[in-house]
């Protein structure tokens, strides 16, 4: 016997077999497609543009000076260096600064770069994240409030994060006679 056959079922059950399966949706049959020969395929593949020349027709060349070193990257960066590694924070992301640790905030690299949770591991005795909330660092009024009496004497240079990553907190929009304030 045949391993995936029943016994004593011939050609025709196996054919009604088929058609019950098709006709109640549970196989569907494959459709036909269209064949062609190498010759053919040869031809259109010739009349393709090559991707050379499409290249050539979409990319312009440059007419404009190139982008300048100083990218908005740096401009709105703030560099915190240990004197051998450097690395870039977000303007607005240093809830605390101590007047003993200013000297760690340079205008111009110094030493090699490195990424924030690398820095952050290498320089934990005087640098620290503090998590944040996306609303506060839209510049929630309450939650600026508690959290800058939260960093009153830490010795440590502090930063914002969200999600382990640098960010920016803005300062709460100043109150205006009359109105209250809402948060975003």
């Amino acid at each position: 016997m045949k391993p995936g056959r029943i016994p004593g079922a011939g050609a025709g059950f196996y054919a009604l077999l088929a058609g019950a399966l098709v006709s109640t949706g549970l196989v569907h049959p494959q459709q036909a497609h269209d064949v062609i020969d190498e010759q053919t395929l040869r031809k259109q593949a010739a009349a393709t543009p090559s991707f050379k020349t499409q290249l050539s027709k979409k990319a312009r060349p440059l007419k404009n000076q190139a982008p300048a070193i100083q990218s908005s990257l740096w401009r709105n960066s703030i560099i915190i260096s240990d004197g051998e590694k450097f690395t870039l924070v977000p303007v607005g992301s240093v809830l605390h600064l101590p007047a003993k640790l200013r000297s760690c905030i340079v205008a111009k690299p110094q030493g090699d770069f490195t990424f924030w949770p690398s820095f952050l591991k290498r320089n934990q005795t005087w640098l620290g994240a503090r998590e944040v909330s996306l609303s506060l660092s839209r510049g929630n009024v309450r939650e600026a409030d508690a959290l800058q009496k939260s960093l009153v004497g830490d010795p440590r240079l502090l930063v914002a994060t969200y999600k382990g990553g640098p960010i920016t907190v803005l300062e709460p929009a100043p109150a205006s006679e009359g109105l209250t304030s809402k948060s975003p």
